[in-house]
């Protein structure tokens, strides 16, 4: 009778969560029939999020199952579920709160252009930009032209192609430290209020999360000398390039310096060579990706760096409700106060609404981490030389700089999206682990999650 009692709980455990499974799959079938009689805007909706599923399901079952920590199994399919909700609420927000916005122009202009693609016209009106807005404009054409013109439809597939680059963004950290606090990065990236919420919708924020994910695994293969990172970098580099090429150029110059610091695969004759073949052509790509941004900013009219961060002060500043006096990086003394400014304000009684409360809450948050590692932030010091760290740091301190000209809590609170997960990873690397690192090959025959017999141990003390 005692001997059963276990088997009957246990028994019991699993007709409560085959129950809960059936009543889960019927609310599931219900909702989308439900759903499936409104309007294609929402309709079209729920047919695009079942097609994303069918990569989806795949490529995070192979990320999970190369990492061997239960917990950031945990976290990496949780944070798809995060950035699920995040997308409907910025679709909510966008279309019923605001009723518009940036991601209504991109709807309309890409519902114009998908109607041209399917009948066989590629014609671009001659005003149409193939750089920055009009990029995303024709690439909100070509999903529309599959998906057909559903405006949460359209939501999904830009959110499914920012929840990618968060994924590579953890697979580069991954790979070029791998003896960081992956569990400690992979929550801050895929839990963080503002790389579920921003990222999500028909703009250039998710476009620009896929692009330097792409950078940042390209840069962790190079760094940890890999085949393919050239194609990686060619990728994120000029998708960047095509949207917001002063992002292009940062990533250009902070690419150079990593690959400074990098050390040949084999040493030989011919190294100092190809490394000099290298810089050339980041020069060159520098050069290219440089004329962009001159075009891009009209600078052509003799315009200097002093006169575009003045453009952009006043233009940024002219929004009403959000905007402040920007702390702009005129020389390193600057640095420490533009830096607070655009990583971590608006501060909570800086907030005018409750967007901007939400972001004050979050940047006090990050504010309280860095605050509280900031000794193990020191000890990274020594590791200045790592090509990864310094790929980071540099592309974070041009990103300050850059940014300590934008004069409004709202959108500086959408642009920091692109500098956030490089931010982190420096809290994860503060923590780095201590244990040796674990041969692959052997862990892969033992349990997961099991920890290391008395009698191992025991043993290997002795051995010592």
């Amino acid at each position: 009778m005692t001997a059963s009692l276990p088997r009957l709980v246990r028994h019991g455990d699993s007709i409560r969560v085959h129950a809960f499974i059936l009543v889960g799959c019927l609310f599931y079938v219900v909702i989308t029939a439900w759903l499936l009689q409104s309007t294609y805007d929402i309709a079209g909706g729920v047919l695009v999020a079942h097609l994303l599923a069918l990569p989806t399901v795949p490529l995070v079952l192979r990320i999970i199952r190369s990492e061997s920590d239960r917990r950031v199994r945990s976290i990496i399919v949780g944070g798809l579920a995060f950035k699920f909700f995040g997308t409907l609420a910025r679709f909510a927000m966008v279309f019923s709160v605001y009723g518009g916005g940036d991601a209504f122009v991109y709807d309309r202009v890409g519902g114009a252009l998908a109607e041209g693609f399917r009948n066989g016209n590629f014609t671009l009106d001659s005003t149409q930009q193939l750089v920055g807005t009009g990029f995303i404009e024709i690439l909100t054409g070509v999903i529309y032209t599959l998906t057909g013109p559903t405006r949460l439809g359209g939501f999904l597939v830009y959110s499914w192609l920012g929840y990618l680059g968060l994924c590579l963004l953890y697979c580069a950290f991954r790979l070029a430290v791998p003896r960081g606090d992956r569990r400690r990065y992979a929550a801050l990236i895929f839990f963080l209020p503002s790389m579920a919420f921003w990222p999500s919708s028909i703009g250039k924020e998710a476009w620009m999360t896929l692009v330097l994910g792409m950078t940042a695994y390209g840069v962790a293969q190079l760094v940890s000398r890999r085949r393919g990172a050239v194609l990686w970098l060619a990728g994120g580099i000029a998708g960047s390039a095509v949207v917001r090429p002063h992002i292009a150029i940062t990533l250009v110059v902070a690419l150079g310096v990593a690959y400074l610091f990098t050390g040949a695969r084999r040493p030989s004759f011919a190294a100092p060579i190809a490394k000099v073949a290298g810089l050339l052509t980041l020069l060159v790509v520098f050069g290219l990706v440089l004329s962009t941004v001159e075009s891009k900013f009209k600078l052509e009219d003799g315009a200097g760096v002093e006169e575009v961060f003045e453009r952009t002060r006043q233009q940024t500043s002219a929004y009403d409700g959000s905007s402040f006096q920007a702390v702009g990086a005129r020389s390193p003394a600057d640095l420490p106060l533009a830096a607070f400014s655009v990583l971590f304000r608006p501060l909570p009684f800086e907030a005018s609404n409750l967007q901007a409360l939400a972001a004050s809450l979050e940047g006090t948050l990050l504010l309280f981490l860095f605050v509280r590692h900031w000794r193990k932030l020191g000890n990274l010091m020594p590791r200045r030389r790592a090509p990864y760290l310094a790929f980071v740091s540099v592309y974070s301190l041009l990103f300050v700089i850059a940014f300590s000209n934008f004069g409004n809590f709202g959108l500086l609170a959408r642009q920091r999206v692109q500098v956030f997960p490089f931010i982190l990873g420096l809290l994860a690397v503060s923590r780095e682990r201590r244990e040796p690192e674990m041969d692959l090959g052997a862990a892969s025959h033992a349990p997961v999650g099991r920890a290391p017999s008395r009698a191992a141990a025991v043993a290997r003390a002795g051995g010592a």
